[in-house]
């Protein structure tokens, strides 16, 4: 443990400890502005447990009294030249990669981001922080002489702001789905939902299965093909639902499950609530039908009626995104060598 100034610095460098940190973590992502889901402890700590290879080289602040005020959750993989590179936990599977830092607390912390990466600059040699939003402590942590920095634009984020309503999405696709939701009918009962505690498991196992039918249909794997990512979301599931941060949508046709989108959703009580539209699938079978743009369509609608201020499509430049009327929003990737 370090004291810098009123914070008091540890270090957590095994899942045990993550996961002790879990209930308090929550409690601080809770109250952080503009954290997203991904931040949440439900997502991070099975993303270590299950996809994280290295060594955890996570920061836990405190202030005077104690109470929890940021989470830096990093780990060193070594690369295959022997370079240890510092990453964000969460990296590849995860989209707005960053720290928690409770608001109250964002001046004092960011300045100590750094010095206390140098202070255990032994460990590592290169840090990689891709998918950094504007305002990030991650992105924001001055540069003291002595390091390397290089700053990129990263994979932008399509993202539709609803401010006005079902309208702010194009009158051609509008129009599109209302005759698509039409064709569908024909073939049988169509019905959509949004998974509730009874339905949930269902619903992901559904989505895992439709996902990867929809890839090998292209003779690629998805991003859900391994087992141990599966494992992952498995066990955020729980968690994520409890906190109201989970978002899975499924189109049945004749009570079968052929279309899924897996979302998340900023916790209630947050203002300008963003939905994030994170993975989906469908049945190769029913592609005629585009269950695809149905279920969007549908949790589009879902997402309106809760108040959802936008819906987040993520990183990647896919048209369908812009289809629906979204416009990129920016990333950054940041590079840090520390001085030696």
């Amino acid at each position: 443990m370090r004291q810098s100034d009123a914070l008091r610095v540890e270090e957590i460098t095994r899942i045990e400890a993550l996961e002790a940190l879990r209930e308090e973590w929550r409690a601080l992502w809770l109250q952080v502005p503009d954290a997203t889901p991904f931040q949440s402890p439900d997502w991070m700590v099975p993303w270590w447990r299950h996809i994280g290879e290295g060594e955890l080289l996570t920061l836990v602040m405190r202030d005077a009294a104690g109470a929890l005020a940021a989470v830096l959750p990093f780990y060193v993989y070594t690369q295959a030249d022997g370079t240890r590179t510092l990453f964000p936990v969460g990296i590849a599977t995860t989209d707005y990669l960053d720290a928690a830092v409770a608001s109250e607390a964002r001046e004092a912390v960011t300045p100590l981001v750094l010095p206390e990466l140098a202070a255990r600059a032994a460990r590592w040699d290169v840090a990689e922080w891709p998918q950094l939003r504007p305002g990030s402590p991650l992105l924001d942590a001055p540069v003291s002489p002595g390091w390397t920095e290089e700053r990129d634009d990263a994979e932008p984020c399509p993202v539709l702001d609803l401010s006005l309503g079902w309208e702010s999405v194009p009158l051609e696709v509008r129009e599109s789905l209302a005759r698509r939701r039409a064709r569908a009918a024909k073939k049988g009962a169509v019905t959509y939902e949004r998974a509730t505690d009874a339905t949930a498991e269902e619903v992901l196992e559904a989505h895992l299965r439709l996902h990867a039918a929809r890839w090998e249909r292209r003779g690629e794997d998805g991003v859900l093909a391994a087992e141990r990512v599966q494992r992952a979301h498995r066990e955020s599931l729980p968690g994520l639902m409890r906190s109201g941060a989970l978002r899975l949508y499924a189109m049945r046709l004749d009570g079968r499950i052929v279309a899924t989108v897996q979302g998340f959703c900023d916790p209630p009580g947050r203002t300008a609530r963003r939905v994030y539209f994170y993975l989906g699938g469908f049945d190769p079978v029913v592609e005629r039908l585009s269950p695809g743009m149905l279920v969007v369509g549908f949790a589009i609608e879902d997402a309106l009626a809760e108040g959802a201020a936008a819906v987040d499509f993520l990183r990647g430049q896919e048209p369908h995104k812009y289809a629906w009327g979204a416009t990129d929003t920016p990333t950054f990737r940041r590079r840090l060598i520390p001085p030696r």
